[in-house]
């Protein structure tokens, strides 16, 4: 018995060092990346993304090996779908980019703390002096994409709108001088070239911003509150900003 159990111990330390070091091993922060939403993750630049450094940023925190798993959110079902899908199938155990305020989220799934803020902002042509809230209500006219939030707005608000059907021909506009400003979304001026004149402010309507959050399983309540406490962290010292910064997204308060 005595030389049948040193030879199990002998064969397992072989084998890796038996089951101690296997739960030394802490388990890998799997990141759920969105394949196509710039300038926060793309499947096509896979090194490159504000969602892609902040997962860096969060397993270094936590003292995990990061995995990253790109995900293609479909038309139908959207990121529910995809949330279910890939929690499911244990792709990850973190998924990014979850706007805070839409549908509830699953019971079993827990959001985290915003990290980012994506939200209309005013902006002018390449050159000129970034507009305030004051002086873009009183341009001859104000660029937005039609049958958006901030499409809307402009109408209730019943200042002079010029429609464009999407964020590229809106972004001409404004590089050729066709409108004096526009109410213009955050995360479309990221890569903009020649970039509008903007400070990153816009109204001040909920209606208009979009808290970004980190989901993960309500189950696992250690990650959740490791995930939060981290984040606080990565704000108190100015991380998030940098990264905005880095990745050309106008920074807004998360809180």
């Amino acid at each position: 018995m005595h030389a049948r159990f040193v030879s199990t111990v002998l064969l397992a330390v072989a084998a890796g060092g038996g089951p101690a070091a296997a739960a030394a091993e802490p388990p890998p922060l799997a990141a759920c990346l969105d394949s196509d939403h710039p300038p926060f993750s793309s499947a096509a630049t896979p090194d490159r993304g504000l969602d892609v450094d902040l997962a860096r940023a969060l397993a270094d925190k936590l003292g995990r090996p990061l995995q990253l798993a790109w995900v293609d959110v479909p038309r139908r079902g959207g990121l529910p779908k995809a949330l279910r899908e890939n929690f499911d199938q244990g792709r990850c155990n973190v998924f990014f980019s979850v706007p805070a305020g839409g549908d509830p989220p699953a019971p079993r799934w827990r959001p985290s703390r915003p990290y980012a803020v994506l939200s209309y902002v005013w902006a002018a042509p390449p050159g000129q002096p970034a507009p305030s809230d004051a002086a873009a209500r009183k341009a001859r006219s104000l660029g937005a994409v039609t049958a958006t939030p901030a499409d809307l707005y402009l109408h209730v608000q019943g200042l002079p709108r010029s429609p464009y059907p999407n964020n590229a021909a809106l972004l001409q506009a404004l590089a050729r001088g066709d409108v004096p400003a526009a109410l213009v979304w955050s995360a479309a001026l990221a890569d903009a070239q020649p970039r509008p004149a903007s400070d990153g402010q816009g109204p001040s309507d909920a209606a208009l911003r979009t808290p970004l959050t980190l989901v993960s399983p309500a189950a696992d309540t250690a990650l959740g509150n490791a995930l939060d406490t981290a984040l606080a962290e990565l704000d108190a010292d100015g991380t998030l900003a940098r990264l905005a910064q880095r990745h050309g997204l106008p920074t807004a308060a998360t809180h």
